[in-house]
């Protein structure tokens, strides 16, 4: 019977398309630890940013896992915590894969990933750290050299293989937070125009 209900949760947890983050204990701990690393001189609170109701889907931001990191009551940045698809269960390399485009689409075999980001007051990028890897295949974007290519980006039209140096081994994963981290700068504007940021 135990085992009966470690399929079913299984399977209920790989087809759930929802990209809603419940932060663990660790990855706050590795949360605070980069905004501390990034303001060493200052104190710096996390107040979650109020996204209403009537900002269109289509900006895909989660209000639960987006914030506004402020010294006194001075925004210094935006903190989004983000999930983006992985490898495939099996591996990067199944050539089935390669030619499908990337999507968030989770009910499908990727595995999936969590990362944090953090956006300057100008939506440009400070920092991208990746909270959560548990997959066999692509732990290589976890890399920092790898992921500071992304700091200073600005929402402009971002390549993966010719902006952003590809990876062999996880181009599914670096793929997919090049394209995740892409859409959320562009929202983020978006967010700007609307008022919300």
């Amino acid at each position: 019977m135990k085992y009966l209900v470690f399929i079913i949760s299984l399977v209920l947890g790989l087809t759930n398309k929802s990209t809603n983050i419940d932060l663990t204990p660790k990855m706050l701990k590795i949360i605070e630890k980069e905004i501390n690393k990034s303001w060493k001189e200052l104190e710096v609170s996390r107040s979650s940013l109020f996204i209403s109701d009537h900002i269109p889907d289509d900006l895909h931001i989660e209000a639960n896992n987006s914030f506004v990191l402020l010294n006194n009551t001075d925004t210094l940045a935006y903190l989004f915590i983000r999930r983006t698809n992985g490898c495939v269960i099996g591996g990067c390399t199944d050539e089935n894969v390669m030619d499908k485009p990337i999507s968030n689409n989770f009910a499908e075999r990727y595995e999936h990933f969590d990362y944090m980001i953090i956006l300057n007051r100008d939506l440009s990028i400070r920092k991208v750290k990746v909270l959560v890897y548990d997959g066999e295949y692509g732990y290589e974007i976890t890399s920092k050299l790898w992921l500071k290519q992304f700091i200073g980006y600005c929402g402009e039209n971002l390549n993966y293989g010719s902006d952003i140096q590809a990876i062999s081994g996880a181009t599914v994963s670096a793929q997919s937070i090049t394209d995740d981290i892409q859409l959320l700068v562009q929202s983020a504007k978006k967010m700007r125009a609307l008022g919300v940021l």
